[in-house]
């Protein structure tokens, strides 16, 4: 008898069983968007890791090779900013199919450097391997942080609300408008394809958030609201709910959303790609949160529900109560239409 499919959030738990609890000097370990390093009193080293793998993480049909070195180290940057901190130092390993020019490495190569100088980090090493099928990047970041201003996904409270730093679903319908070969007007266009292919680490406001003891949980939206939430709930054994009605669905979204005939609620809620930050705060910080953000030239963050008891999240609808916990993007599994 076939066991049943593990996924990729089952495995991550039984792979740090095998490995066991961290060593002296991790602050954190496995179960984070970075590993947290205790480099002395007064920094904590922040160190992530993602690959991109041709066919799974991108396709070079719907976007050029400088978009892709972009895109990939800007989700990299984006787990930085989902623990509060700085950007440093990347490492980037390449492996490229002998069937393509070589040079279009230096393609992937301009297109990371430019994202690099616009957040201020500094390439400096790697490795370089053949590939026998389709190509494949990873890269590591290394950043830094004061330990008393270190966010993570444990820390949120019953009774907290539910932020969101900007709004959600627009690279899902990117990427199916893509799939799809559907024209669209250039704004809308440039809305949706633009959040699919070209999105932007919210590293000033995960900044912001730890800077001023604004938050007491984070986490980046890579595989959509429902899921990433969850991680939060899980990490912090609460519950959430969500008001459907808060959800920050753009006017372009919802005319997208009807030319593909999905609901615009379902591509925010478990699209995935946003890379907006997804925080929890007592609801007396709302007042200075607004004021900090409005600071810092960022616009202000968006809420769209609260921790509550339990260990589920739940989406509050006009027909009632849906739970739509973990529903979203998960490797190993197929897609979920919950």
């Amino acid at each position: 008898m076939q066991s049943p499919p593990l996924g990729e959030f089952a495995l991550i738990a039984q792979l740090a069983q095998v490995f066991g609890p961290a060593p002296p000097g991790v602050v954190q370990g496995i179960g984070d968007d970075c590993a947290v390093l205790a480099l002395n009193p007064e920094q904590y080293l922040l160190w992530t890791i993602d690959s991109l793998i041709e066919g799974i993480h991108f396709d070079l049909a719907y976007m050029s090779l400088k978009q892709l070195g972009r895109k990939a180290l800007a989700v990299n940057l984006s787990d930085i900013a989902a623990m509060g901190g700085e950007p440093q130092y990347a490492l980037l390993s390449i492996g490229w199919p002998p069937d393509r020019e070589l040079n279009g490495a230096l393609e992937v190569a301009a297109g990371l450097q430019e994202i690099a100088d616009q957040y201020a980090v500094r390439l400096i090493g790697g490795d370089t391997v053949r590939s026998p099928a389709g190509l494949m990047l990873g890269l590591t970041v290394l950043g830094s942080i004061r330990p008393e201003e270190l966010l993570c996904r444990h820390g949120a409270q019953v009774g907290n609300l539910i932020y969101v730093t900007g709004p959600l679903g627009e690279a899902a319908a990117g990427l199916e408008v893509l799939r799809r070969g559907i024209a669209l007007s250039p704004e809308l266009e440039a809305t949706v394809l633009g959040a699919f292919l070209d999105p932007q680490p919210q590293l000033p406001a995960g900044r912001c958030l730890a800077q001023n003891h604004l938050a007491t949980a984070l986490i980046d939206l890579s595989d959509g609201v429902a899921s990433d939430l969850f991680h939060i709930c899980t990490r912090s054994r609460v519950g959430a709910r969500l008001h459907a009605l808060q959800m920050p669905i753009s006017a372009a979204l919802s005319q997208v959303a009807a030319r593909l005939h999905r609901d615009p609620l379902d591509l925010a809620l478990k699209g995935g790609e946003d890379y907006q930050l997804l925080f929890t705060a007592p609801p007396h910080q709302e007042s200075r949160l607004r004021q900090c953000f409005q600071a810092a030239n960022l616009p202000p963050p968006l809420a769209i529900g609260q921790i509550i008891a339990g260990d589920r999240v739940y989406l509050e609808t006009q027909e009632g109560l849906r739970d739509i916990s973990g529903a979203g993007f998960e490797h190993f599994l197929a897609p979920t239409n919950e």
